[in-house]
């Protein structure tokens, strides 16, 4: 056991919430660390050197040695994850064998720590009582996990040196995630978790896409009115803490207008509208999809003009459930390392359209609790004189045993919850 560190107990007592950051020069990438996921804390360095997610410790900071793809912490001590017990620990004097480093930024704008060439899930596993809980963290290749939970760690107020320091092939939880020539570790840990890499059918919709009556619907306002959704202007209380940050091709404000479905329900080729026994309740697995409806009244977004056609998202939040509305039900949700080991996601393959905007349904989107996921953007200005809504529908799978079942928020005109979990439909800025 290593002996108690002076200075590090003094700093704790002197300030536990404040990090101790290392000098450093230009080309020094140093950070904090968070989870994303379940459990949604910044990691602490206890006096023995373990780190945790939360707990009454002193918050830590790191440093990345991109030649030696490994980290130390603030009181220059190396840090691993080794067996036994594959815990996250940083220890004077012992080098580890764990191979460090840095995914480029998602589209959020936030790089993860990943290890051993891995996509970067780690496991937290609670310690201490209910009251004064907190978490323990381990590489996937712990043995005995019952009660942990899984979890991807983001780099904090990292320093400039950080942006040089990405490793431009780490897997990183985004859409669009490819295969990469897997490690030997990282084999191990796919073998762990092999019933999770099945195949499912294709999710190629056979619907045909409705007729273009320009790119409005000539629908008139007395029919579209029973299936319009007013659009909210409101911040998103919800969310706060996890506001969506620009995308390459859009950007969000949290008081932009959204619009939710009109309804959801199972695909159904032969009604009128694609939807079968409609319900505010999502369920995306591998034997269930849900068709998520929505009517854009012309209403909702600005004119077209001579300078550009405006351009809308289907932007997917995804709150953690302890900033869920009192009384909003939690999602059931398949996991992070589910989805970072067996690349998996969902497809949103649009099915109906009046404006025929152009969408690639055979993306794979993925998405973390406490973030806002821009899922893809289309055109959608409204001409001068419009009236009506636009009707547009996706059909949302399950990829490679994806599993999300939740209760979708502002769906209906009596819905219970306006904020919380699904996709709406924003203009971009």
């Amino acid at each position: 056991m290593r002996p108690l560190s002076t200075p590090l107990l003094i700093g704790a007592v002197v300030n536990a919430g404040a990090a101790v950051r290392p000098r450093h020069t230009g080309d020094t990438c140093c950070f904090g660390l968070g989870s994303v996921g379940i459990i949604d804390e910044e990691i602490k360095e206890d006096h023995l050197g373990d780190l945790t997610l939360g707990g009454p410790f002193q918050q830590g900071g790191f440093c990345f040695d991109k030649s030696t793809k490994t980290i130390k912490d603030t009181l220059n001590h190396n840090c691993f994850m080794r067996a036994p017990t594959q815990q996250f620990q940083c220890y004077a004097g012992i080098v580890g064998a764990t191979v460090f480093d840095i995914s480029p930024p998602d589209q959020n704008g936030r790089s993860h720590l990943t290890y051993d060439d891995s996509p970067g899930a780690f496991y937290a596993c609670p310690i201490g009582t209910k009251d004064d809980q907190y978490y323990n963290i381990y590489s996937t290749l712990k043995s005995g996990t019952t009660g942990c939970v899984s979890v991807a760690l983001v780099l904090n107020d990292a320093t400039a040196g950080c942006s040089l320091a990405h490793n431009t092939s780490s897997a990183m939880p985004s859409s669009g995630i490819g295969h990469r020539s897997p490690s030997r570790r990282f084999i191990q840990v796919r073998a762990q978790h092999s019933s999770l890499n099945a195949e499912i059918p294709s999710t190629t919709s056979s619907y045909n896409r409705v007729t273009s009556a320009g790119l409005w619907s000539s629908v008139s306002q007395s029919a579209s009115a029973n299936t319009t959704m007013k659009a909210t202007s409101k911040t998103r209380s919800v969310v706060t803490s996890h506001t969506t940050k620009p995308s390459q091709a859009c950007s969000i404000s949290p008081s932009t207008p959204s619009m939710a479905p009109v309804k959801l329900g199972w695909p159904d080729k032969s009604a009128p509208d694609g939807i079968k026994d409609s319900s505010a309740v999502a369920s995306i697995n591998s034997t269930n999809s849900t068709v998520f409806l929505y009517s854009v009244p012309s209403s909702f977004l600005p004119l077209i003009s001579d300078a550009k056609m405006p351009t809308c998202a289907l932007q997917f939040r995804m709150p953690v459930c302890k900033d869920l509305p009192k009384g909003y039900p939690c999602y059931n949700f398949s996991g992070l390392e589910q989805e970072y080991l067996a690349n998996s996601g969902m497809s949103f393959d649009l099915i109906l359209d009046d404006g025929q905007a152009g969408w690639n349904g055979t993306t794979l989107h993925q998405v973390v609790p406490g973030e806002n996921t821009v899922l893809g953007t289309f055109e959608c200005g409204a001409p001068k004189g419009s009236y009506g809504a636009r009707n547009m529908s996706w059909r949302v799978s399950s990829v490679h045993n994806f599993s999300l079942e939740f209760l979708h928020a502002g769906v209906g005109k009596d819905a219970k919850f306006q904020d919380g979990i699904g996709a709406w439909i924003v203009p971009c800025q």
